[in-house]
């Protein structure tokens, strides 16, 4: 019976994270067809992950006891193969989307897509480990996929409204990605008491971080007028007053 209340609490907060999400979205609505293909796209790409982990990565240096630079090496492979895997798909899909357009989105969309590369995984594990494991993964690793790459998705998403080429910052924003990740498997697997508090450390900042980014995300629409909450006193198209502070213009119906 634990074991299934805690598959039942990952899927919940799951779910939760994304209702918070897309109900915290104050701009133009996002069609749910590219949603479900974001979350489809994190599960194929754990899919691939475990594809090209098996055939790329020594199992052995993942074991208890393997010497600890091995098992560093095996921890980044981990980190590398799986935030691009996450990443990389979906942002080919949707970067030049015309819905793709507002900071929010680039959160919105990547954590989805987190949450479809771990709500399989956490399930997973705790089927396999049992539920000890399980209830570790409740507690520090429920939205860590989502917190990875919805952050790297804030970059991306930040480059394209500034009027900036992809890859000025979204490859950076990636290679961080991927090594909190490396850092955080490698603290776990090596069983040294303070690299476990690092990793610790490590998926409790990059959750956090993921509510941070998004809050942040929110301001920079608001302040270019992308949200209905933000300064729609005028239509940026006809120029005249737009008194509803909408999303939409009164007078010409086009984006104000």
């Amino acid at each position: 019976m634990s074991l299934f209340i805690i598959l039942v609490a990952f899927s919940l907060m799951s779910g939760g994270l994304a209702w918070y999400f897309i109900a915290h979205d104050h701009g133009e609505k996002e069609p749910i067809g590219a949603l479900w293909a974001a979350a489809g796209l994190g599960l194929l790409g754990g899919v691939g992950a475990a594809i090209l982990e098996s055939a790329v990565l020594p199992i052995s240096n993942l074991q208890p006891g393997t010497a600890l630079a091995a098992l560093f090496l095996a921890s980044m492979g981990v980190g590398v193969i799986e935030e691009a895997c996450k990443f990389i798909p979906l942002a080919a899909l949707l970067y030049r989307k015309r819905y793709f357009n507002e900071h929010t989105d680039g959160v919105i969309y990547f954590a989805i897509a987190g949450l479809g590369f771990g709500l399989p995984e956490n399930i997973l594990y705790s089927l396999q480990f049992g539920a000890g494991v399980g209830l570790s993964r409740v507690i520090l690793t429920p939205f860590f996929h989502a917190a990875t790459t919805g952050m790297v998705g804030y970059f991306l998403a930040k480059s394209k409204l500034a009027g900036r080429a992809w890859y000025q910052t979204a490859p950076l924003a990636l290679a961080v990605a991927m090594v909190l990740h490396g850092m955080y498997d490698f603290g776990l697997a090596s069983g040294v008491p303070w690299l476990i508090g690092l990793s610790i450390l490590i998926t409790l900042g990059v959750s956090v971080s993921l509510f941070i980014f998004f809050s942040k995300a929110i301001g920079l629409d608001q302040a270019r007028g992308l949200s209905v909450v933000g300064k729609n006193n005028f239509c940026r198209t006809c120029g005249q007053p737009n008194p509803a502070r909408g999303l939409y213009c009164v007078h010409c119906g086009n984006h104000a």
